[in-house]
């Protein structure tokens, strides 16, 4: 069973990468340091809805 889910920049708030997940066997949220092309830096990005 795998979910759509949406990477958000945690700094500015805007949604910038999408994916997908197994939600069964990922219980905890994701959160990864990527580039935001807004901010124009690295910068941690957290799971949120589509």
């Amino acid at each position: 069973m795998r979910t759509l889910l949406a990477l958000a920049c945690e700094v500015c708030g805007r949604k910038n990468y999408t994916g997908s997940k197994n939600k069964t066997k990922a219980t905890e949220k994701i959160r990864v340091k990527k580039y935001c092309r807004f901010c124009r830096k690295h910068s941690p990005h957290k799971e949120t809805k589509v």
